[in-house]
């Protein structure tokens, strides 16, 4: 049977009758035409979460498509677990998302404009935990069923949810039901499996911070419809879907990803589309992503602009420049949509003109002598850049040791034992002389006369007298003139750039709230610098703490300004000539120079054009 025609998600909603306080999407880039065209095959994935605001607006996406005089969404929970003694627990616990999902939608049709057309919603759980259910014929049914309009994954684990799915018949219905015009999304995992290239984890003892490794991160590349090693067959065959995107720091992984695609496929590879948590976006018969809603917005990662992906060194760390990235929110009264064969972006169904990368501000320090500036957690024995700066201190002189930035004594004794102790480990046989700001003095003569200075902040947000003291300025200048070996670690290290994000350093959890709100326009916060390096933001331990997100708010904040990441354990090594990467991980800069950005809906940042650069040990940042 036909099913009705598109109707406008934005007409449907009726604005604060979602949770956040914010409108959810983007208007659609209907045009006069949309109504003559087929039902789409869409898939909605969403990053993760179980919120109001998600789960309505999926549901509001279903009605669109919906027919008959309910909405009916199948519920899907193969990755929850598959164990015998689990099931009961399994099955009532997806029961309840069944019945979230029910209770959500009736919300949401009833908040809209769809209310007077549906008399409700029903959400039933179809019990596909394991191999068998999958198999069984009669759990078919709910996808056969031509009164379905969606079809939800629950979160869990997608490594397990395709060896319950993959090449049964549960799975070969719900790709004819996709191809009828039955919605299917899912959050998390269920997010997951909509692309037949499926992102499987992290391998083993390997974490966010290790994510623009080549070997971090599994993929499953979908090549074998006979293997369980792969997405739905029906998932996106143009892009890698990523989850939690945000949330969990996983901007280096789908990187990494995608340059691995270009490798396999050949070309640039496949899209990269991050989507974080609570948010999500419609992706229609494979060509087009549109109507994004929810709490953020949702990355789309390009290697059509960039160099040649490269893996460098004993970790084989992911090296690319110029990565075309757009970040794809709910506007205020118009619609970002991207076409995925042109990969070009669209406002208001009207093709953008695509900028291209261009050379980075030159990156040198002024003065003699180098300047390192580490990304923080380099007091190791093992740090490359610590060992950089011993190698380039004056014997015979103290080195001195400055730290900044601490909310109490301990940690900064803890600090301070710890760099000198790995100073030490490097090699330095001289004396370690320590300064703690705003308890000792310190004296420009001083510093001339030493072997070397190395500042250490602890806590950006604390840095502010630390940037005023007239003595500090005149320190580096004078070691700067005289050649005197500088080291800045940390929270020091964010405060050499010609501004500095203030913002109290973020916590360091799987369930990162702070990483999510620094993709929110207006979240960093931005005083003036050293001005040691001038034209760049920096920002210490990018990897570990999950700062991508400030990188591109200080490029929406200040035009021309470069955000730069430097990710722990690792620095840049600035001379009057160039500018070179050291240690273990990465830096990363974005570029948003020639960047695109609209008032989004929902206060995330919304914009197009973003080059996106990582830079692996010896790389020459330029």
């Amino acid at each position: 049977m036909a099913r009705s025609a598109c109707h406008s998600l934005a007409a449907a909603l009726t604005l604060g009758s979602l949770a956040l306080g914010a409108p959810a999407f983007a208007a659609p880039a209907d045009t006069a035409g949309e109504a003559h065209r087929r039902t789409p095959e869409t898939l909605v994935p969403i990053g993760g979460g179980y919120e109001s605001l998600s789960l309505r607006s999926y549901a509001l996406r279903v009605a669109q498509q919906a027919r008959g005089s309910t909405v009916d969404i199948v519920v899907v929970p193969s990755s929850y677990g598959d164990a015998p003694a689990d099931r009961a627990k399994n099955l009532q616990l997806a029961g309840q998302r069944a019945a979230q999902m029910d209770a959500e939608c009736d919300a949401a049709l009833k908040a809209s404009a769809y209310g007077s057309r549906f008399a409700g919603c029903t959400a039933t759980l179809a019990p596909l935990l394991d191999r068998h259910d999958a198999m069984n014929p009669a759990n078919v049914a709910p996808f056969t069923n031509a009164e379905t309009d969606g079809v939800y994954v629950l979160g869990g684990d997608q490594v397990l949810a395709m060896k319950v799915l993959a090449n049964s018949p549960a799975e070969k219905a719900m790709s004819a039901a996709s191809r009828r015009g039955v919605v299917v999304g899912g959050t998390s995992a269920g997010n997951a499996v909509e692309s037949r290239t499926m992102g499987a984890g992290y391998a083993e003892d390997r974490n966010p911070e290790d994510g623009l490794e080549r070997d971090a991160a599994l993929l499953f590349w979908g090549d074998d419809l006979g293997s369980d090693e792969r997405g739905l067959s029906f998932g996106t065959h143009r892009a890698i879907l990523d989850q939690h995107f945000y949330q969990r720091g996983r901007f280096g992984r789908l990187l990494a990803y995608v340059a691995r695609s270009a490798e396999h496929h050949g070309g640039t590879g496949k899209i990269g589309i991050g989507v974080d948590w609570a948010t999500g976006l419609s992706i229609e018969d494979d060509t087009r992503l549109t109507q994004p809603f929810g709490y953020s917005s949702s990355s789309v990662v390009d290697l059509s602009t960039a160099t040649a992906p490269r893996w460098v060194g004993p970790r084989n760390t992911l090296s690319v420049q110029g990565v075309r990235t757009h970040l794809v929110a709910p506007l205020r009264g118009r619609a970002m949509t991207y076409d995925m064969p042109s990969r070009t972006m669209r406002l208001d169904d009207h093709r953008l003109p695509a900028a291209r990368p261009t050379t980075l501000p030159r990156l040198t320090a002024s003065g003699r002598g180098t300047l390192v500036l580490g990304g923080g957690m380099n007091a190791t024995a093992a740090s490359a850049p610590l060992r950089a700066f011993v190698e380039s201190a004056t014997p015979g002189r103290p080195i001195v040791l400055v730290l900044a930035g601490y909310a109490d004594a301990t940690a900064r004794t803890k600090d301070a034992d710890a760099y000198t102790a790995a100073l030490r480990a490097q090699g330095w046989t001289g004396e370690v002389r320590v300064i703690r700001h705003g308890l000792d003095p310190l004296d420009p003569a001083q510093i001339r006369r030493s072997a070397g200075v190395l500042a250490v902040g602890d806590d950006q947000s604390r840095m502010a007298s630390f940037v005023a003291d007239r003595d500090v300025r005149a320190s580096l200048a004078a070691a700067r003139r005289s050649g005197v070996a500088v080291m800045t670690d940390g929270a020091a290290t964010a405060v050499g750039g010609q501004r500095y994000v203030t913002n109290p350093d973020p916590e360091v959890t799987t369930e990162s709230p702070e990483a999510i709100a620094m993709f929110r326009r207006g979240d960093a916060r931005l005083a003036a610098g050293l001005g040691l390096v001038r034209g760049y933001v920096l920002e210490p331990t990018l990897t570990r703490e999950f700062r991508w997100g400030r990188l591109f708010d200080v490029g929406a904040q200040r035009r021309g300004t470069i955000g730069a990441g430097i990710s722990e354990r690792t620095a840049l090594v600035l001379t009057d000539r160039d500018a070179r990467v050291i240690g273990d991980r990465s830096v990363v800069t974005v570029d948003a120079r020639r960047a695109r950005w609209f008032p989004s809906a929902n206060g995330a940042l919304a914009g197009t054009d973003l080059f996106v650069s990582t830079y692996a040990p010896t790389d020459r940042v330029r």
